[in-house]
Parts: structure tokens; sequence; C-alpha cells
């Protein structure tokens, strides 16, 4: 399952060395284990992992376990007509759109359970740089980390946390940047969506907008609607 999760898209050369180096050479490999293996039961398995109950606490649900599907929503528009006075917006014709869309929290969860998330900053700070030593301290601002507004609502649900009922939990803040652009479906015709992306602030800009960090990740679909 280790290798079935790399992050890369295509495996290469390296990745194919790992798989037999790393593997089918490491001394606990047994050939024996995957007699009747199914991918899709280990990802149940893993789905349905709990941890056990460790000082008392309870077992609670894997924090890999997210359901991250896509889902299928619409929403009511009032329409407004021409000539045509109503007693409210609710007795307003209206006009269903559908779309498609994505848990958030769930979302979230996923991108926490990546690879890449090892180098996500849970801890804000501010940064400083002092030419020489006869020189004042300057501040440096770069990601939203540094910045007073995420160090000030840090410190306040550190504070929060302490009396709560589950202290013993680190707490950290985790900064949702959404963004969104009609982007066309096909090269010819007039078809678009709306979609929806979301990335982490927690992650370094110098990391986020690399092509091949996928730091996007797509919450929902709009579709662009015509009236005729």
């Amino acid at each position: 399952m280790s290798w079935f999760y790399r992050p890369s898209i295509t495996k290469s050369i390296s990745e194919l060395n790992a798989l037999v180096k790393e593997v089918l050479l490491a001394p606990d490999f047994n050939q024996e284990d995957l007699t009747g293996f199914s991918a899709a039961k280990e990802n149940s398995l893993m789905d349905d992992y709990r941890e056990h109950e460790t000082q008392g606490i309870p077992s609670v649900p894997s924090p890999f376990s997210f359901d991250d599907r896509w889902m299928k929503g619409s929403v009511d528009i009032p329409l407004a007509c021409d000539g045509v006075k109503h007693a409210s917006e609710a007795a307003a014709p209206t006009y269903k759109v559908e779309f498609h869309y994505r848990k958030l929290t769930e979302v979230i969860q996923s991108a926490l359970a990546e690879p890449d998330a090892e180098k996500f900053h849970t801890f804000p700070f501010k940064a400083y740089w002092k030419g020489s030593p006869d020189e004042a301290e300057e501040r440096v601002y770069s990601d939203a980390y540094t910045g007073d507004a995420w160090n000030a609502e840090y410190d306040e649900v550190c504070n929060t946390m302490r009396d709560a009922p589950n202290s013993h939990l680190e707490a950290f803040i985790i900064a949702l940047l959404i963004w969104s652009d009609a982007t066309s479906l096909a090269q010819f015709g007039n078809a678009e969506l709306w979609p929806i992306y979301l990335y982490l602030g927690n992650q370094s800009k110098y990391d986020r907008a690399k092509p091949n960090a996928f730091a996007s990740h797509h919450i929902a679909y709009l579709p662009k609607v015509r009236f005729p």
C-alpha cells in the first residue's frame, strides 16, 4: 500500500528500483502475505482502522479516515420577471442549478494525510532580519503564518484549549485559500465550468506554486448558467 500511495502520478525508474530494493528484497518480505490480496479490501481496512485505547483515552477513528468523494447537490435560484411583481422572493419562479462538490472538512483531512503535509507549518512565527550588529531589526513578512493575525489567533486557540475537554490534543490553525476561474471544457464550443480550488496556507508559497506539488484541491464544479 505504501508503494501504491506514492505521490508520483507515473512510476519512474527510481520508483521501480525502490520497489525492488525496499519491498521485494526487504528482510521481512514474504510472498505468502500477498495470498488473497485485494487493494479494495486493504483500502477498506485502512478507512475503518481505529487507534487503540491509550492512557484511558477511548479509541478514536484513524487520522487517515476521511470520505472526500464527490457528491451532487443543487440550489434553487429565484428569477426576476420583467413586468411581473411577486408578493415575495419565495413566490418568484426558481431555476434549479445542479453542481458537484466535496465536503470541505474531508478534503482538509485528505490534504493533511498526504506526504507533503510533513512540511506544513502548524506553528506560526515572526521572522526578523538584521543587516549588521549595529542596525535595528527589521520585520520580514513572507507567508501568512508569519503575520500578526495568525500569531494572535494561534495564541487565542491555545489559551482556549488549555481548559477544554480535549486539552491533551495539539491545536493548530489551518488556513484556507480559495480560488476560482472559468475553465473551458473543450477546444471548440462554449462549454464552461467554474471549478473552485482550495489551497492550504500552511504550505510554503515556494512549494505551493510548484505544479508538481499538486497543492490544489478541487472542492466544487459550478456550471455556468445561461438563461434563454
